[in-house]
């Protein structure tokens, strides 16, 4: 491709955002006119949960992940807190390893890891103990940390998207 043309595709890419951001500039103008009543019809409505597909280079396969609540999130994170004595003192402490395996495992929606061909292959009698097994340290965080992502914990709110 000519030096030319890959210029003359980055104008038009620049372009389209500056469009893009000027219809965002508009639609946020509009959410902050809305009236109560919308808000709350908005807020009583179905949303879909947010998934996202991921390919693994090393095993060859693509893993579809979805967004979980916070009452899933907190569940498992109570399942994964155990009561320990520290200098007499009674404190929680999360299992940081239990709490990755039961958020992906619960986060992924394709492949099922509790398949039992996969459980008997593995030779393992659940889904946690078959990810511990067959994925690698960061390819674990990287899936928890997708699932979490599409959860809204790494989004970040601008001044401009809090107004009084």
């Amino acid at each position: 491709m000519s030096e030319i043309y890959k210029r003359g595709l980055e104008n038009e890419v620049i372009e389209e955002n500056n469009d893009l951001d000027e219809e965002i500039e508009e639609t946020n103008e509009d959410r902050l006119k809305m009236k109560e009543d919308e808000i709350i019809a908005k807020l009583l409505e179905d949303s879909p949960v947010p998934e996202r597909t991921v390919f693994l280079d090393r095993l060859g396969i693509p893993i579809t992940l979805k967004a979980l609540t916070e009452k899933e999130i907190s569940k498992i994170r109570k399942d994964c807190t155990k009561i320990v004595k520290v200098q007499g003192r009674r404190e929680e402490k999360l299992n940081d390893d239990e709490f990755t395996l039961a958020l992906i495992e619960k986060g992924t929606v394709k492949p099922n890891f509790s398949n039992q061909k996969l459980l008997d292959a593995m030779k393992v009698t659940n889904a946690s103990e078959f990810i511990k097994r067959k994925f690698l340290a960061g390819e674990l965080s990287k899936i928890s940390d997708q699932i979490l992502e599409l959860s809204g914990f790494y989004d970040e709110i601008s001044d401009d998207d809090i107004k009084n």
